[in-house]
């Protein structure tokens, strides 16, 4: 078997004869050089978005959505379905045994009784009236009993929609004029996120008092916190990825105040959540996005190298039909996730094609050439 000194193959092919193009800038190899030095181009990609470093995030329902589940009347918690965890808008969280809701319901008939009443008369009165038998003022007063009856009629309907029952109860309610269930369904008004349940099973409650905690999952809230010396490059409506979730989200708050201990600043960024599947308290990464003010390239992290006292990276270039190598200054933006953010220092009119690999033979190779035109 043939064994070799792979540094030395390598210095072997870089002390061999190659053209310069141009002294100090440019390097002609053969294809079988290239193959021999292991070396690998890629395109480079213009960006207009730069993420930044990754920063930990957690997700919380947002403040604003928050809303606390009380109860409508007196009475007792004869049925807990849900203490905590999400819950889709309409589903039942509790039933309360509330002897108010027949005394309402009471009311209600009976108003409807009066206006039922109080129409006929108006009815009789208008057929009087147009007869020249009844006063116009008799008819202004039937008129008034009504309009005062329908409203006390629409009040109770409306307090019987706020305890709990449906509009099809309400209607089964007026026509069959029989009272219905003295149990109270307390609904989700929403779909969310229940928490902070503070009544048990068999417990009794006053009318308004508070019985679980209820927050909007979609949009949810994910919270970063921000070193205070970088927040000041975040701004409102700015966009921001969450890795590895193939989501974005919008910047929609930047605290104004500075946690003492960190040296840090909370944010807060939106998210649609429409299939749920974020959930508060749940960790995630993020990048915030940059749009760039100059024309930017991305490129993987291995094409960095430091030439001549310069940051750059080698490009190929067709020149005479040749395939040349020169080092592009560049200056860096952002490295991240492996890969680098450059803007050229010399103006590209297309992306150009970077060595992303063998960088320090491509150095040495270009050094023996200098060295050969200096002699």
């Amino acid at each position: 078997m043939l064994y070799f000194n792979k540094s030395a193959f390598i210095l072997s092919i870089c002390l061999m004869p190659f053209t310069s193009a141009f002294a100090n800038e440019a390097l002609i190899l053969t294809e079988s050089q290239q193959t021999a030095m292991g070396i690998k181009t890629e395109q480079a990609s213009r960006i207009e978005l730069i993420p930044s470093a990754i920063y930990p995030a957690q997700a919380a329902i947002p403040l604003q959505t928050r809303r606390m589940i009380s109860s409508p009347l007196s009475g007792q918690i004869v049925q807990l379905n849900y203490v905590h965890g999400p819950i889709e808008k309409g589903e039942i969280i509790a039933e309360i045994e509330s002897p108010e809701s027949i005394a309402i319901q009471e009311l209600f008939l009976a108003t409807l009784s009066d206006l039922t009443i109080s129409q006929q008369n108006l009815n009789r009165v208008k057929k009087l009236n147009k007869s020249g038998v009844s006063s116009t003022k008799k008819l202004q007063q039937a008129l008034l009993e009504v309009k005062k009856l329908s409203l006390k009629k629409d009040q109770y309907q409306n307090n019987l929609h706020l305890m709990g029952m449906t509009h099809s109860m309400i209607e089964t309610l007026e026509s069959t004029h029989t009272l219905q269930s003295s149990n109270l369904q307390i609904k989700s008004p929403i779909t969310g996120q229940l928490f902070d349940l503070e009544v048990k099973l068999g417990e009794r409650v006053d009318k308004n008092q508070g019985l679980i905690s209820l927050g909007e999952t979609n949009p949810i809230v994910l919270v970063v916190r921000v070193p205070v010396d970088t927040v000041n490059d975040i701004k409102d409506e700015q966009k921001v990825i969450i890795v590895d979730h193939n989501r974005e989200g919008i910047v929609k708050h930047i605290d104004m105040m500075v946690d003492p201990m960190t040296q840090s600043v909370d944010i807060h960024i939106k998210v649609q959540n429409d299939d749920h599947k974020l959930r508060a308290g749940q960790l995630f990464k993020v990048r915030f996005l940059t749009q760039a003010k100059q024309t930017t390239y991305k490129i993987s992290a291995n094409a960095i190298s430091q030439y001549d006292g310069k940051t750059v990276v080698f490009i190929e270039q067709k020149q005479q039909q040749k395939q040349v190598i020169q080092a592009l200054p560049i200056e860096v933006v952002n490295i991240t996730n492996k890969q680098l953010y450059f803007v050229p220092k010399h103006t590209q009119a297309t992306p150009p094609t970077i060595y992303i690999k063998g960088s320090t033979a491509i150095k040495a190779a270009m050094d023996a050439a200098n060295s050969a035109d200096e002699e």
